[in-house]
């Protein structure tokens, strides 16, 4: 088996209008899908679809993974959303090789607002282990 690449990256979200919203307009990830009927939405992230899969009834303490959305400054892109009441985990963080911060969704998953130093974005190249800009 050869895994080709990454398809989506997903969230279970306890009501999809309202992630939607924060994914559409707290992001401004465009949306690409929304289904009621299938309780589903799809957001185009560049290089990867996120997903939303809404009407879950999600226990306390959610166990998972977390989405690293590239952006060009994780300083401005943390002002704007605790601007409109984003929920923050910290303060922007440089790392040296990238630039990090985490927020929560309304459903307490989070995102990584990230920005790595040497400016590229999306997957490293094949079998280097260097980065490949997918501008």
């Amino acid at each position: 088996m050869k895994i080709r690449g990454t398809d989506f990256v997903m969230y279970q979200v306890s009501d999809l209008a309202r992630a939607a919203a924060f994914y559409r307009d707290a992001l401004g990830l465009p949306q690409e899908m929304y289904s009621e009927e299938y309780q589903w939405a799809e957001f185009n992230c560049g290089n990867v679809t996120l997903s939303l899969h809404g009407g879950v009834k999600l226990p306390e303490q959610i166990a998972g993974g977390r989405v690293a959305l590239a952006v060009e400054d994780v300083h401005a892109a943390f002002a704007e959303l605790k601007a409109k009441g984003a929920r923050v985990v910290g303060e922007p963080v440089d790392y040296g090789v990238c630039c990090a911060v985490e927020v929560l969704d309304p459903d307490g998953n989070t995102v990584i607002l990230h920005k790595r130093a040497d400016g590229t974005f999306g997957q490293s190249s094949p079998g280097t282990g260097k980065q490949e800009s997918l501008q």
